[in-house]
């Protein structure tokens, strides 16, 4: 694959958000202020193991959630019963009312939904774009007024199975 020397830029890229079912939410960046954080090899937490203060063995331990968070300037906070809008995908709301959460009924009932992040990079000569595709997320959303007023979006994606993470 070919990769592209142009980095990847707020303006090239979307957050897309769907539930279980085929209810899908495309995000444009807009402050391209989005984190996903503690990406490794394994998604596990390590432990060091030690003898009188000298390192002997590390072990992968525990499945490891992933966080992200990103802002988006608050149009709304919930829509006008027509388009869905990131307040309805997160509340529930309005069109989002019937979602369906991603998690199997056997795994629990929380409203998990899935979140990815695409970087646009076939317009710059890559074979592909970049994508982060988080499969069970829980969502959140902070308000806070002002020019312009901001909604805060951050979630934590649980590890509860191997298809839970997927980076290409």
């Amino acid at each position: 694959m070919a990769n592209a020397a142009n980095p990847l830029l707020p303006t090239d890229g979307k957050i897309t958000i769907s539930d279980g079912a085929a209810l899908t939410l495309v995000l444009l960046y807009e402050d391209g202020d989005t984190t996903i954080g503690g990406l490794n090899s394994s998604q596990k937490t390590r432990q060091a193991f030690k003898s009188r203060g000298k390192t002997y063995a590390v072990r992968d331990v525990e499945d490891k959630e992933i966080p992200i968070n990103w802002t988006a300037h608050a149009v709304h906070i919930i829509g006008d019963g027509t388009t869905g809008t990131v307040g309805d995908a997160i509340l529930k709301k309005l069109v989002w009312s019937a979602a369906t959460s991603t998690l199997a009924t056997a795994n629990g009932d929380s409203y998990l939904l899935t979140v990815t992040w695409t970087g646009e990079r076939t317009n710059f000569g890559a074979a592909a774009d970049n994508t982060i595709v988080l499969k069970y997320c829980d969502l959140e959303m902070d308000f806070s007024e002002g020019v312009p007023g901001k909604l805060s979006i951050k979630g934590i994606a649980h590890p509860i199975s191997t298809d839970y993470l997927t980076i290409t």
